[in-house]
């Protein structure tokens, strides 16, 4: 229950401090008095989308509080980790004519999420643009699934058609992909052929050139080579025999003078190097003695390597990752069919479990349409309605939702069937969409009991209604408050109207008015009780003469509603 709501800088409303009771709250004024800044407080408190324009001009925030009564066994109760002692709650917002929004629930710190969760638990708002929610036909099968009982059978189709639309996308997905490769199937072997031609590996271009070099160069390399290995250690005065005498001259110094030793050894070292490098040119000479080959081939092949790399734009190495690429994709082809019956068989047995999910989904709609045609009917008589029928049409889907992942059967996320709420309005009419209501008045009314219903439901303690009695006549008015008054027995109901017959039947009755201060206009909103309550009844009657006061008391003698 809402106890008490304060605002601050909120539009026209520079301060205010808002004490509900239980049973019927009534909040009356003139029109454009401010009374939809009173909604728009709680809309805010309920995580609505915030706008810079709501701030009060010159002030740097807004602020709005609703303080809450917390039933004990509520679930809200364990969301929010209220120890055993604690019965109420408060949600606060604040808004920076900057843009800055914070969110504190219970004094903490918190966020619009968890203040939406919070509020909807605690409130139901139904607001004159909130009845328009009944004329989109969308909203009709959510409507009805919400409170038809059948919540594990609606979870488990609806994970059933998930994934049975998930393997047909990964079909579709599959066969796409297996039709575009198919196309290029040709192309891709003649690709392959060719890359495999070249017997691609390693740095192959550079192999290739130095090949070619060296086979090109055979006699220069080679006479170099003989040179090198003749100076190194041919007969005669060659560079290591010089070493060989030069450390054995050295060496014979060191018995006069053993400093030399080391002097002989390093000699002795070089030598040996010397000679390592003369046996790796010998070496060196007969490989390229031994490399003949085609150079015309070699050449040939680097030509082709080259122009492959220019062809793919390409390095060796990316030549080899794109060969190995298309052997791939081409291997997948020829394995793609037997992913693709597998996934196929996958589908058809999400089918078969799915489709008597379907019907039986369907016949528990079919079930609750009955009994929600019944409550609505009946209750539209009693508001006035005598002549109307409510009925609830559910039939196949016509359109198939996922027709271009592949899927057979016609879904929705929802499942199979379409929901439409019909009604005619007057005996010898015939039924015709919701959404084609023209009346204010009647609307207003199917819009109250299809909102009552769903708050039984949903055990929601606090309702608040913007002028439900929008396109009413003064006929109504008793039906409509007396309909609100039985609510007010198990609910508590907040209600801004422009009836005098709701405003007399309610436990606490509030005024809004505004007035201006120093060149600035203000909006305040208090409580109202004697005379100030029957003048105000009174000029809700159209006047304040002899008569319109005495029809005012007339009406709050019929006492006050409290649960």
């Amino acid at each position: 229950m809402l106890l008490e709501l304060r605002i601050r800088n909120l539009a026209v409303v520079e301060d205010a401090v808002i004490r509900f009771g239980p049973g019927l709250n009534a909040m009356t004024g003139s029109t454009g008095a401010g009374k939809s800044i009173i909604l728009s407080a709680v809309e805010l408190l309920s995580g609505a989308r915030s706008r810079r324009s709501l701030v009060r001009a010159g002030a740097s925030s807004l602020e709005v509080e609703g303080v809450f009564a917390v039933e004990p066994g509520m679930a809200l109760r364990r969301t929010l980790g209220m120890a055993q002692g604690e019965r109420e709650v408060s949600i606060k917002r604040e808004l920076g004519a900057d843009g800055r929004n914070r969110i504190w629930i219970n004094g903490m710190s918190s966020t619009v999420a968890a203040a939406q969760e919070a509020a909807g638990a605690l409130i139901e708002l139904h607001g004159q643009h909130r009845q328009q929610e009944f004329l989109d036909p969308a909203t009709h099968i959510v409507y009805l699934d919400s409170r038809g009982g059948y919540r594990d059978t609606l979870e488990a189709c609806m994970r059933a058609i998930e994934r049975y639309v998930e393997l047909s996308r990964r079909l579709a997905a599959l066969a796409a992909e297996a039709e575009q490769h198919r196309a290029q199937e040709e192309f891709l072997r003649f690709q392959l052929r060719e890359l495999e031609a070249l017997r691609l590996e390693n740095d192959l271009d550079h192999d290739l050139e130095a090949r070619i070099g060296r086979i090109t160069h055979r006699q220069r390399f080679v006479e170099a080579l003989e040179e090198a290995i003749e100076l190194l250690e041919g007969e005669g005065a060659s560079a290591i025999d010089r070493l060989a005498r030069a450390a054995r001259a050295i060496d014979s110094l060191a018995s006069v003078d053993p400093a030399w030793k080391a002097a002989a050894a390093e000699i002795a070292a070089a030598r040996a190097s010397v000679q390592d490098v003369s046996r790796r040119l010998a070496r060196e000479r007969g490989s390229v003695e031994e490399a003949g080959g085609d150079l015309e081939a070699l050449q040939e092949r680097l030509a082709a390597v080259q122009r492959a790399m220019r062809k793919h734009g390409l390095s060796v190495t990316g030549l080899m990752a794109r060969r190995d690429e298309i052997a791939g994709i081409l291997r997948s082809l020829d394995g793609g069919s037997a992913e693709i019956d597998e996934t196929r068989r996958a589908r058809e047995a999400a089918e078969r479990d799915l489709r008597p999910m379907l019907a039986e989904l369907s016949r528990k709609r079919e079930a609750a349409a009955k009994v929600l045609d019944g409550l609505v009917t009946a209750e539209l008589a009693r508001l006035g309605m005598a002549g109307a029928l409510f009925e609830t049409r559910i039939a196949p889907l016509e359109n198939n939702a996922f027709q271009d992942a592949g899927v057979q059967i016609h879904l929705s996320p929802r499942g199979g069937d379409s929901v439409a709420f019909m009604i005619r309005t007057n005996v010898g009419e015939k039924m015709h969409p919701l959404a084609d209501v023209v009346s204010g008045g009647e609307l207003s009314r199917i819009s109250l009991v299809l909102k009552k219903l769903q708050v039984e439901d949903r055990r929601i303690p606090t309702l608040i209604f913007d002028e439900i009695d929008a396109g009413l006549g003064a006929d109504l008015g008793g039906v409509v408050a007396e309909r609100l008054a039985e609510l007010a027995g198990r609910y508590q109901i907040i209600c801004i109207t422009h009836l005098p017959q709701a405003a007399a039947r309610a436990a606490t009755h509030i005024k809004v008015s505004k007035r201006v201060r120093g060149g600035r206009t203000i909006a305040s909103a208090a409580p109202v009780e004697g005379p100030e309550r029957v003048a105000e009844i009174s000029r809700m009657l159209g006047g304040d003469g002899k008569l319109r006061t005495e029809l005012a008391e007339e009406l709050l003698g019929k006492g006050t509603v409290r649960p």
